[in-house]
């Protein structure tokens, strides 16, 4: 999986999944880099988002061109 954060563009790898904790069928998702996910997760947390790691574990790299 290649995703790249939401915030940042294409030029920077995703190195973490928010997910949001709402009605399954309607849920929303993000993908952010580290710096992003740093800055974000208690204020997703506190609105009842999920954040974990991305699954291949990739540090918030930049996406290969």
């Amino acid at each position: 999986m290649q995703e790249t954060c939401d915030r940042c563009g294409p030029a920077v790898r995703a190195a973490y999944r928010a997910v949001s904790a709402g009605q399954l069928y309607l849920c929303a998702q993000l993908y952010l880099c580290g710096h992003c996910a740093g800055q974000l997760t208690p204020a997703l947390r506190a609105q009842g988002w999920i954040v974990w790691p991305t699954a291949d574990g990739s540090p918030g790299q930049r996406a290969a061109a």
